[in-house]
């Protein structure tokens, strides 16, 4: 029989999920190209990259910070899992 993951680590590969889908859409709007078909380690290889800082906040497991900055901007975003164990972006 195959092995079949906890809950626990659903819920994060999900957090993890929707950080990668946001990176890919901060690359594109930063002028990156080949981000589509890159992992999370590497599309955040490429936007630590000509000028911008990007961190994301692991600290809390059920949370997710963002952020990316170059000069005058800044981007930010959080997720975090809610009861049900749905990956949210909070507003």
């Amino acid at each position: 029989m195959g092995k079949r993951k906890n809950a626990d680590s659903e819920s994060l590969d999900k957090l993890d999920y929707r950080v990668k889908v946001l990176l890919k859409e901060w690359a594109g709007l930063s002028g990156f190209y080949g981000y589509k078909s890159m992992s999370l380690d590497e599309i955040l290889e490429l936007v630590n990259t000509d000028g911008w800082e990007t961190k994301v906040d692991k600290s809390d497991p059920s949370v997710r910070r963002v952020v990316m900055i170059k000069e005058d901007t800044v981007r930010k975003a959080k997720f975090f899992l809610d009861e049900k164990g749905r990956a949210l972006k909070a507003d």
